[in-house]
C-alpha cells in the first residue's frame, strides 16, 4: 500500500511538472508588452528551462523590474536592439570583474541610475566605505537580491544581517516598524476616501495631512539606507503616531454617516 502511495505521489509530482513545464514555456514565448523589443528577454526567455522554480530569469521576470520593463542591459550593459548574442553581450562582464556594472564597488552607482536618492544615502554609510576599501561588503544586493529584486521582509532582514552582525535586532524593530507605518497609512487613505459621499471637505483635508506623511514616510526609507537605524527607528516610531489620529478621525465620522437601524419588527 505504502509502494502504491509512493507511486502515485511520484507521478502527481511529474504531472505538476510536466503541466508547469508547458505553461512557462508557452508563456516565454508570449508576447510582453513591456519587452516586446528586448532581445535578452526574447532570448532568454526562449531558451530557459522552465523547471528549475527558482532560475535566475523567472526571478527577474516576476519582479517590480521585469514588471516595469527594466530590462537586462539597465544593469548588465550589453546592447538588447541585436539579434546576435555575441554582438549583445559586447561589454557584459562577469561580477567578479572590477570594471562590471554589477561588481560590488559599482553596484550602488548602477542601481542609482535608477534609485538616486537611495543610493545617494547609501554613500555615505559604513557599508559603502566598506566596500569601496575592501571591495567587499553589504551593497543594495545584500538587501535586495539580483535578479528578483525586492523588499526583504524583517525576519529576511535579520537573516541577511546576521551574516556579520551577531545580534540585529534593531535593524530588524526598525523594519518592522517601518513596513507598519507603510500599511497604516495604506488604510488610513482607504478609510478615509470611503468617506467621499458622506463628507467630501473633510476627506480633501485628510489625504492632504496624509499625502504629507506619506511624504514623511518616503523619507525615512531614504535615510534607512544612511543604516543609521536607530534614528530610523524613532523616525518611523513618531510617523506611527501621527498616523493614528487621523484613522480615529476617519472611524468616527464612518459612525456618525452610518445610517441608523431601524425600529425591530
Amino acid at each position: 500500500m505504502r509502494r502504491i502511495r509512493v507511486f502515485f505521489a511520484a507521478g502527481g509530482i511529474g504531472l505538476f511538472a510536466a503541466a508547469a513545464a508547458g505553461a512557462w514555456a508557452a508563456e516565454a514565448q508570449s508576447p510582453d508588452p513591456a519587452h516586446s523589443e528586448n532581445q535578452c528577454v526574447a532570448c532568454h526567455a526562449a531558451g530557459t528551462d522552465p523547471i528549475p522554480l527558482g532560475h535566475a530569469f523567472y526571478e527577474w521576470r516576476y519582479s517590480a523590474h521585469g514588471r516595469e520593463g527594466v530590462g537586462c542591459e539597465k544593469c548588465h550593459g550589453g546592447d538588447p536592439t541585436v539579434p546576435s548574442a555575441e554582438a549583445a553581450h559586447r561589454g557584459v562582464l562577469p561580477a567578479t570583474d572590477p570594471a562590471s556594472l554589477v561588481h560590488p564597488t559599482r553596484l550602488a552607482k548602477t542601481c542609482g541610475a535608477c534609485h538616486e536618492n537611495e543610493s545617494a544615502a547609501y554613500a555615505g554609510s559604513v557599508h559603502a566605505r566598506q566596500v569601496a576599501e575592501k571591495g567587499r561588503g553589504a551593497t543594495c544586493l545584500t538587501c535586495h537580491g539580483a535578479m528578483g529584486a525586492s523588499l526583504p521582509s524583517p525576519a529576511e532582514l535579520e537573516t541577511r544581517c546576521s551574516a556579520c552582525h551577531e545580534s540585529p535586532y534593531e535593524s530588524k524593530a526598525a523594519l518592522a516598524m517601518l513596513a507598519g507605518a507603510k500599511r497604516r497609512l495604506a488604510r488610513a487613505r482607504q478609510e478615509i476616501t470611503a468617506l467621499h459621499q458622506a463628507d467630501p471637505a473633510w476627506e480633501r483635508n485628510a489625504l492632504e495631512r496624509l499625502d504629507e506623511l506619506a511624504r514623511r514616510y518616503a523619507g525615512i526609507q531614504r535615510e534607512w539606507h544612511t543604516f543609521h537605524t536607530p534614528k530610523v527607528l524613532q523616525q518611523a516610531r513618531d510617523l506611527d503616531q501621527l498616523i493614528e489620529p487621523i484613522r480615529d478621525e476617519a472611524k468616527k465620522r464612518a459612525e456618525l454617516a452610518r445610517p441608523e437601524a431601524g425600529p425591530a419588527r
